[in-house]
Parts: structure tokens; C-alpha cells; sequence
């Protein structure tokens, strides 16, 4: 059996177009009425297969026949936006014994007691962009807020030096943006700038994720080459970044359109924890996952997929889907069953999930109370949002402070 996206007929229609960028969901539900396994046609110019319904997508994350590597993608993989030194050793683009070793450096820094005390840091952060942000009378809020706040967490968690930060910024915009030459110049500059933080580290150490790499050992006594540094700094950096900054944006839309929801966790913040799984379902960043590619021919839910082709898990469909969520466009804080696949699921789920999470409730909660009277400054139909079917995230977020 053979599935084929019902917009054109077959593999080369549009799925991933402006009216997809705009409002994903309205395509989503398309998709899955016409069936839960199509072929499309990525922007990075390769076919792959995309998997749309809830209970599948929950299975293939965790099945082995799927993996990262690109070494077991077929001769149609191509375009590859990010340069090979930094997709080696990085952890999302690795299986197996290597990423499991991989993992177990990540996760030094991703334990609950060291997420826990950087629960201070995160609200000295957030009160002080926020202060900012009122003496200016408010503006963009993804410039001022959503973007610098993750981004001040993750240079404190690496111990990035106060005269070495980075444009992280610019970085993981021109790779989101998803231009080849612009994605390779990003990785570029990235590679060359986290070789100087590793020279810095390797002089002088201190208690952060960045020493621990370079100095750090497994239980057989080995540690992390150069390549694998970079590759599991750019990991970080732009993985926890993007999530948590693009879920804040949908998280805040929904917000202004919704504002009696606004005004349930004003009266409640205890409800906090609770509508940020409802966010992440929702409207979270993750749309789709990275490719997976099949290491051998396998069949998904009656679909036929050959060897070495590429396979996308789309998240963000999987979170609506109605078979497993009522009332799926609802946003329902109160909803009792929220088990969403924004973080993943299986050896590839995101090791600093319980940090975005955190993030966003203390982000989502201070804002709240900071800005009572909070409104989108702009039509909602007029917001931009960034042409990346992996991440979602609008490109600027104009609020008025005041009516």
C-alpha cells in the first residue's frame, strides 16, 4: 500500500507553505482524515514520508528501525543545512552506544537538583527583562523577552565567560530560517567560536556544563573529543533555546486571543504547571521531528517504506489529533489528560525538558502579573511567523502595556 499527500496528488505538494507557516493546524487536520502516513516534499528539497495521527507517532519515537544518523539515509537525502562538524557528536543526530554515552555527559547538568537551583537566576532574569521592557513601553516581546531569556539560562548553565557571549541570536535565526548558505555560514561561525570556549575551558575550568565536557570522563575513562563539544554545545544552544522562546510566543498569542484564559491564571498562578503542558500541546514550538531515517524496509500503519528513506513524526499534529484528545483546538488548562509529544519520547526525548518547563512558567507567570493590561498591539492575522516546519515561532510578538 502507498499513501500520497492529498494536496496535488503526490509527493511534490506544498505541504510545508506560507498558509502551513501561518496556521499548521488547519493542514494537520487535513492530513489525518486523509490518512496517517503521507509522502511529501520537504523544503530542504527531498521526499520524505510523514507519519500524522497520535498513537503512531507515540510508537515510532521510541522504535529502533528509525534512527538519527544520516549514514542510513538512500541516495534522496540531500541539502543538508548543518556542516558536518557540527553533526558529529551531536546528541540529536546520534543512536545507539554513542548516544547514550553522549547523553549521559548532557545530563550532568539537567538534574533536578541543579534545574532546581536555577530557579532563582531565572526569575532575577525575567524581572529585570521585564523592567526593561515597561520603562520602554513595551514593543516586541520575542526581542526583549522570549529570545534573551533562555538564551541568559543556557550561557549560565555552559559557563559561558561575560566576554565571550556570542550571537546566539543571529546564529539560530539564519539556521531556522532554513537557507542553505546561511544555515552553513551559522554552523560555521558557531564551530569557530565554541573552539575558543573549549581553549578557555581547557585553561581554566570551573563548575559548569562547559568544563565538565572538556575535562570530564566516563565510567570507562574516556571523554568527549573536540568535534563532539561543539557538536553537543550546538545542540543545546540552539535546541533549548528555540523551544522555549517559540512555545512563550504561541503560549502568549493564545493568551491575548483568549484573554478570560489570561485572567485564569492571574486569579490561579498554582495553575501555572498545569497550563504549560496545556501550551505545549497546544500550540507548542516542536512541530515535527527530525528526520529518522529507516535502516531497514518496514511498513507504518499499512504504508510500504523502503530502506534509507527519510521519516518525520509530526509532533504538533500528533497534539490535536481528536482519536486521542477531545476537543483538540481547545485550550483547556483544566484538560486531565495532556500526555503531549512536544519533548519527544524514547532514547531522542529532550534531556532539558524539566528546564523549558520551568522557564516558561516562571516567563508566562511574571508576565502576567507585570502587565495586567497586556494586549497584541498589531492584528493577530498580521504576525509573521518563521518559515521552519520543525520549529514554530512568530518572527515578533507588538504589545501595548496599556488600553
Amino acid at each position: 500500500m502507498t499513501s500520497k499527500c492529498p494536496f496535488g496528488g503526490d509527493a511534490t505538494a506544498p505541504v510545508f507553505d506560507a498558509d502551513y507557516f501561518a496556521d499548521p493546524y488547519t493542514r494537520y487536520e487535513q492530513l489525518r482524515e486523509a490518512g496517517p502516513v503521507h509522502q511529501v516534499w520537504l523544503p530542504e528539497g527531498m521526499p520524505a514520508w510523514l507519519v500524522t495521527r497520535y498513537d503512531l507517532v507515540g510508537e515510532l519515537l521510541k522504535d529502533k528501525r528509525l534512527v538519527r544518523n544520516r549514514e542510513h539515509a538512500n541516495e534522496s537525502y540531500q541539502n543538508e543545512l548543518l556542516p558536518q562538524a557540527v553533526r558529529e557528536g551531536n546528541l540529536h543526530m546520534e543512536d545507539g552506544a554513542l548516544h547514550t554515552r553522549l547523553r549521559r555527559f548532557m545530563n550532568f547538568a539537567f538534574t533536578p537538583k541543579r534545574i532546581d537551583a536555577l530557579r532563582p537566576r531565572m526569575s532575577k532574569v525575567a524581572d529585570e527583562l521585564l523592567e526593561a521592557f515597561a520603562t520602554a513601553g513595551g514593543g516586541d516581546l520575542m526581542t526583549a523577552f522570549a529570545e534573551p531569556m533562555p538564551i541568559a539560562i543556557i550561557v549560565d548553565i555552559l559557563g559561558i565567560p561575560a566576554d565571550m557571549h556570542g550571537d546566539f541570536h543571529t546564529w539560530s535565526d539564519m539556521i531556522m530560517c532554513g537557507v542553505l548558505e546561511d544555515a552553513h555560514q551559522a554552523g560555521r561561525n558557531l564551530i569557530e567560536y565554541t573552539h575558543q570556549l573549549i581553549e578557555r575551558k581547557r585553561a581554566e575550568p570551573l563548575d559548569d556544563l562547559l568544563s565538565h565536557w572538556v575535562h570530564g570522563k566516563d565510567e570507562e575513562g574516556n571523554g568527549l573529543n573536540d568535534n563532539e563539544i561543539v557538536g553537543m554545545t550546538f545542540f543545546l544552544l540552539l535546541g533549548g533555546y528555540v523551544t522555549t522562546f517559540g512555545s512563550f510566543g504561541t503560549a502568549v498569542l493564545g493568551l491575548l486571543a483568549q484573554p478570560e484564559k489570561a485572567a485564569q491564571l492571574r486569579a490561579n498562578p498554582d495553575l501555572l504547571p498545569e497550563a504549560v503542558e496545556e501550551f505545549l500541546r497546544w500550540d507548542g514550538s516542536a512541530q515535527n521531528s527530525m528526520r529518522r531515517f529507516a535502516i531497514e524496509e518496514m511498513e507504518i500503519a499499512g504504508v510500504r517504506i523502503p530502506k534509507g528513506d527519510t521519516v518525520i513524526l509530526s509532533l504538533g499534529s500528533a497534539n490535536r489529533d481528536p482519536r486521542h484528545f477531545p476537543d483538540p483546538d481547545v485550550l483547556d488548562f483544566e484538560r486531565e489528560d495532556k500526555q503531549h509529544w512536544t519533548f519527544g519520547r524514547g532514547p531522542h526525548h529532550c534531556p532539558a525538558k524539566e528546564l523549558a518547563r520551568i522557564e516558561l512558567q516562571i516567563m508566562i507567570g511574571k508576565l502576567l502579573e507585570r502587565f495586567p493590561d497586556l494586549s497584541l498591539a498589531v492584528p493577530a492575522e498580521s504576525i509573521e511567523w518563521r518559515p521552519n516546519y520543525i520549529f514554530r515561532a512568530p518572527r515578533t510578538l507588538p504589545v501595548s502595556l496599556r488600553p
